[in-house]
């Protein structure tokens, strides 16, 4: 097989994890509604662990920076995503925080600008400030855009909008840092596998947790969430290392629309036209921004 049919091959599977991706918010969500805001996640990242053992590498062949940098930044994306789609108290408000958390590619775009010293140009700006209008106009009742209600629903519930707003930053310096510090090495297994352990200390200091349901119902949707996030991870890491990269950053900007629909369908919760046009105005923003750091690194 050629080196093209290769990359072709590694931008496809790339391309099929960000599917997989897209559906992290909803069967994340219900995986809580059954087994609780602490304990679903430590099950779930228990068992994606396992799944990656056959992928694990050496400790001793990654460098320490990316090790350590990156596990700290990966665990606490995960701690932030997860606990904020916990905490909503409503699916529908669950979808919206998901909202709030794919901000993370227009951030993205701020912190590769910030460390490879480029100025940040109109389109930069102007992409990341349509993402926020995005996210505000997905939480706006379905008159119009409503700067009040977003401020209110994120007041009403600060640890949730907060933490999903957290992770968007934090995701933005993993995916940052982790380019210039991984030297095409892979981490994954022992990122998902201390993210297991962070869950699960939290579980056990958390006085409030939930009873854990379990059910066959409940077993196979563990399993397939498990497999669905293990898959996006691993499939997303070939496609980046191997395939057209320009090809998977232009798929990805879809990305908050597709989680919008999958969390919609999978968590029956109807969305209005405005959450939608919403959604739109992240993934467009995000397309725009991604494109002014394109210039900036062409015009140097």
């Amino acid at each position: 097989m050629s080196k093209s049919d290769l990359s072709k091959g590694a931008t496809l599977l790339g391309l099929v994890a960000i599917l997989f991706w897209s559906t992290s918010v909803g069967v994340t969500r219900s995986t809580i509604e059954f087994l609780g805001r602490t304990g679903a996640p430590a099950v779930l990242f228990t068992v994606s662990a396992l799944l990656l053992l056959p992928t694990r590498t050496s400790l001793r062949e990654l460098p320490r920076r990316y090790l350590w940098l990156g596990a700290a930044l990966f665990v606490g994306y995960e701690l932030c995503f997860v606990l904020a789609l916990g905490f909503a108290r409503t699916r529908h408000e669950a979808i919206e925080v998901g909202m709030v958390n794919y901000l993370w590619p227009s951030l993205t775009v701020l912190c590769s600008a910030i460390a490879d010293r480029k100025r940040l140009n109109a389109l930069m700006l102007a992409g990341l400030g349509l993402a926020f209008i995005g996210v505000i106009t997905a939480s706006s009742p379905a008159e119009g855009l409503s700067l009040s209600r977003f401020f209110h629903n994120a007041a009403s519930n600060p640890l949730s909008y907060g933490l999903a707003f957290i992770g968007a930053i934090v995701w933005a310096l993993y995916s940052t840092c982790t380019k210039h510090m991984a030297q095409g090495k892979n981490a994954l297994w022992f990122f998902m596998a201390l993210s297991a352990v962070g869950f699960w200390i939290v579980h056990a200091f958390n006085a409030e947790r939930a009873t854990m349901n379990w059910s066959t119902h409940v077993v196979i949707q563990v399993a397939l969430a498990s497999a669905a996030v293990t898959l996006a991870y691993l499939l997303w890491n070939i496609g980046v290392l191997r395939g057209n990269i320009h090809v998977l950053g232009l798929a990805a900007n879809g990305t908050p629309l597709m989680s919008a629909l999958f969390a919609s369908v999978l968590l029956s919760a109807p969305l209005p036209i405005i959450f939608w046009a919403g959604a739109a105005l992240v993934a467009v923003g995000s397309l725009i921004a991604g494109v002014g750091l394109r210039s900036a690194r062409a015009s140097a």
